[in-house]
């Protein structure tokens, strides 16, 4: 590092103006690699949507062949279904899925924001919502603040502690508090049933099973990323 230095005095070059220009770099490849995943990903999104669907048609049909040898519309869309949640689930363990918030809405200007007293909570809390794992949108993705998890995409990118990582772990203050995406923005934590945060909301009572389920396998979570955010929302 002190040899760099040295040479940057005798050439004149300024740390600074180098700097600055190597951070513009890396943010254009950064966004243009970006923006190339996100198409990527589009595409075989797509293909194996159709797939899966053709998928559980077809084992719908040949169990129902087996068991009765009768084919009724109804039968196969009800057992069709059925299979598809079983397909689905091992495609989501599996770790190669793609998560993405479906459907999706305009951040800037999303009609369910959640209406929480934040700040009286978080000593107690902790943020633990901060640690539920979610699917950015498109917009999200292609606005380029809130950062995904590349092995993941796009479920939002997370710290080793599990914590959201644009998270202040001082304050619990989100970074990109005006960027947040949709789920942030909806989620309620006064009654929801899926993630019930609070035993007691009124009484600021913590639900421990939750917090013992998000520190013992966090994975299991994934599970539920895919979700439709105003879910959330209107679970007031």
């Amino acid at each position: 590092m002190t040899k760099i230095n040295n040479l940057l005095e005798k050439t004149g070059i300024e740390k600074e103006s180098l700097n600055g220009e190597f951070n513009a770099i890396v943010s254009k490849i950064l966004n243009e690699l970006s923006s190339g995943l996100l198409y990527t990903h589009t595409r075989v999104n797509a293909n194996t949507r159709k797939t899966m669907e053709s998928a559980s048609f077809l084992y719908a049909l040949i169990e129902l062949l087996e068991e009765k040898g009768i084919i009724s519309i109804k039968e196969l869309d009800d057992r069709k279904i059925k299979v598809a949640e079983r397909l689905v689930k091992k495609f989501v363990e599996s770790g190669i899925g793609l998560m993405y918030q479906d459907p999706e809405y305009d951040k800037y200007n999303f009609e369910h924001e959640a209406n929480i007293d934040c700040k009286s909570r978080l000593s107690i809390c902790k943020a633990m919502c901060c640690r539920f794992p979610f699917a950015l949108s498109r917009q999200d993705v292609e606005e380029g603040i809130v950062r995904w998890d590349f092995g993941k995409p796009y479920l939002v990118a997370r710290d080793d502690d599990g914590y959201c990582i644009h998270l202040d772990r001082e304050t619990y203050k989100c970074k990109v508090y005006e960027n947040r995406p949709v789920p942030c923005r909806g989620f309620n934590c006064k009654d929801n049933e899926k993630w019930k945060v609070w035993l007691d909301y009124d009484k600021k009572i913590i639900n421990p099973e939750l917090i013992e389920k998000i520190n013992r396998n966090g994975e299991e979570l994934y599970s539920y990323s895919k979700v439709n955010p105003t879910e959330k929302a209107k679970e007031k």
